[in-house]
């Protein structure tokens, strides 16, 4: 008989054992979607960057359903439509003409607390989020200088840390399907690019150099999310 209870209590403990994490797991909600992501770049960057397109993955976990709390990460590809901004003429000589070309790639990367209004058919919440971004930047730095045809490249290739604050909105359109429009502002912190302002010709040549800034950005997202 001993055997038997002893027998019986192992295998209610084995069962407790596997239903526990399934219970977990259920108690778990989960959102995952695409975002076409447009970019506005702000600051210094603002001074040379053109708009930004891309593409962006990101997937929302809330541990327990019915609270406000979520984790939210997000990946996402960018480029910046090349753009021409011209050098002071007070930096120049009265027959030079000097313009630096900007194009640039990212890669950026997110993860961090969100909070929302759960079990609602519209959905408001803020979010922050700390990763990194990564840069491929093409600057040339080109025209007329002291008389003559004038070029140099000033790109800059680099991983750096990212943080970023948003906020948005999600809609159900059907079961499990939801719609969302979110902007944030993002900044990575170490970013080596010249800025117009940064040139200057003299007799002795051209005199331009790089300066390490941040790069600061609003971008918006709109996107599909799939789940429950």
């Amino acid at each position: 008989m001993n055997r038997h209870r002893l027998l019986s209590a192992v295998l209610m403990l084995a069962a407790a054992a596997v239903a526990c994490p399934s219970v977990a797991s259920a108690q778990v909600t989960q959102l995952a979607g695409g975002y076409f992501v447009g970019s506005f770049p702000t600051g210094d960057w603002g001074k040379i960057a053109g708009f930004g397109f891309g593409v962006d993955g990101t997937d929302i976990v809330r541990p327990k359903p019915n609270k406000a709390f979520s984790i939210r990460s997000s990946l996402g590809l960018l480029y910046n439509f090349s753009r021409t901004a011209d050098v002071p003429s007070g930096n120049l000589g009265p027959n030079d003409k000097l313009s630096i070309e900007t194009k640039n790639w990212s890669v950026l990367f997110g993860v961090g607390p969100e909070l929302s209004a759960p079990n609602k058919s519209v959905t408001p919440f803020i979010y922050g989020t700390a990763g990194f971004d990564t840069y491929w930047t093409h600057s040339e730095l080109a025209g007329t200088a002291n008389g003559a045809p004038y070029s140099a490249q000033h790109g800059d290739s680099r991983i750096t840390f990212a943080w970023s604050a948003g906020l948005g909105v999600r809609r159900h359109v059907t079961k499990g399907e939801l719609v969302e429009l979110s902007a944030e502002y993002r900044s990575g912190l170490v970013h080596d690019y010249l800025l117009p302002a940064d040139v200057h010709v003299t007799g002795g040549g051209v005199q331009a150099e790089r300066s390490r800034r941040s790069s600061d950005q609003i971008v918006v997202r709109i996107g599909t999310l799939l789940g429950d």
